[in-house]
């Protein structure tokens, strides 16, 4: 058989191997209870917090009708005779429990056992009770406070195309997917090589296929099960979003906004060679390691995810030179470069120039994995050293 046909042979099998639907669906229907699930737990803690904010405040007869009326906005106000203070108090003392708020002047002191959960809006209306108290004091009409509070004019003209917002969000998804596959990848590439080396059949294997496509093959075929567990997660996604939109009675006019072919080509496209990269790297740190239970370098492999959700670092400053890097650099490039493209003006050539180093940067890491695998399945005993495996690889 030719390179191609080893090829093909080779990722076929790893992606039959490893990529299962049926094991597919049971996830993303776990994934779907699951958030059912805590959708249900986080209603019911929500109406939990809203029963909770129905909290009774007591408060003497000798307190000003403003403070009853600012306080009944958002609690139940009890009022006692001033002559049952000392005994309430003791009854919270005693009890665990009530909240009684007094005044001397402007100064408020709010007995209780404990501090209670609604503290800070307890604060705020008291900060509002006393700046309008304020505000009477200092003769202040409603129309000049108003006129004082009223905010500037300000008007916005923008004249990048109204469109490309909407691109920010299909970039998004994209490096959230991505992220799905690289963390997928390493899994299967970790289970994979390092497995296949402590059985020993990976010596017998590559006496009939060159190691080159061997590895070559590995790094397609988990890169399809990857795109494969991506898409499959995606289609969810889409049809959960078109439930939403009807639930939500959104017009289809507003969901096409978002879909933007060209847009949706370039991320595909970076996020097909990201994943191919990044499974270069992981296939040849996985092909070192020897015993992945007590192995320092299976830490090394985590690099990737750092790389990715790096880039969201540079939403905040797309202009900056660090951005320009980051969208450059092979290892950012995959989720830089699409945000950068879908918030900002990039040029053409810079799109085509950051997905050809991209490339060459697989091509030069795939190269290598394959000598570093050709070279550490020949390697018995102690694991090998950076300075070892860099070595060999070289001389191969």
């Amino acid at each position: 058989m030719n390179y191609f046909k080893q090829l093909k042979t080779v990722a076929f099998w790893e992606y039959q191997r490893f990529y299962k639907l049926k094991n597919e669906l049971i996830g993303i229907a776990v994934l779907i209870i699951m958030g059912l699930v805590g959708g249900s737990v986080g209603a019911g803690i929500q109406s939990y917090a809203e029963a909770e904010k129905d909290i009774t405040i007591t408060i003497t007869d000798q307190e000003s009708p403003e403070l009853k009326k600012a306080l009944s906005e958002k609690f139940t106000v009890d009022i006692i005779d001033a002559s049952q203070q000392d005994d309430f108090i003791e009854k919270i003392k005693q009890e665990r429990k009530g909240l009684l708020l007094c005044s001397d002047g402007d100064i408020f002191m709010l007995h209780a056992y404990k501090e209670p959960r609604p503290i800070n809006d307890i604060q705020n209306v008291l900060d509002t009770y006393r700046q309008n108290l304020a505000i009477k004091e200092k003769g202040i009409s409603t129309e000049q406070l108003d006129y004082v509070l009223e905010p500037a004019e300000f008007e916005k003209e923008y004249y990048r195309e109204e469109e490309a917002q909407y691109r920010t969000v299909a970039a998004y998804v994209f490096v959230v997917l991505m992220i799905m596959a690289v963390f997928s990848s390493f899994a299967y590439q970790f289970t994979g090589i390092t497995g296949e080396k402590q059985l020993k059949v990976t010596e017998m294997i590559v006496s009939a296929i060159k190691p080159k496509v061997w590895m070559d093959g590995k790094i397609v075929g988990i890169t399809l099960t990857g795109l494969s567990s991506m898409l499959s997660y995606l289609v969810i996604a889409i049809l959960g979003g078109i439930v939403i939109f009807i639930l939500a009675n959104i017009s289809a006019a507003s969901v096409l906004k978002y879909i933007h072919l060209p847009s949706i080509i370039l991320f595909f496209l970076f996020t097909i060679m990201g994943i191919l990269m990044w499974n270069a790297f992981m296939a040849a740190i996985a092909s070192i390691i020897t015993d992945p239970n007590n192995s320092g370098k299976s830490s090394i492999m985590f690099i990737p995810v750092a790389f990715v959700l790096n880039s969201f670092f540079v939403i905040s400053y797309p202009e900056s030179n660090l951005a320009t890097f980051f969208s450059w650099f092979p290892l950012t490039s995959p989720s830089t470069m699409p945000i950068l493209w879908s918030i900002t003006d990039i040029a053409l050539w810079q799109l085509a120039g950051s997905f050809i180093v991209l490339t060459a940067t697989f091509y030069l890491l795939r190269t290598l994995a394959a000598k570093i695998f050709r070279v550490s399945i020949l390697i018995s005993g102690n694991e090998p050293s950076w300075g070892e495996v860099f070595r060999l690889a070289w001389r191969a």
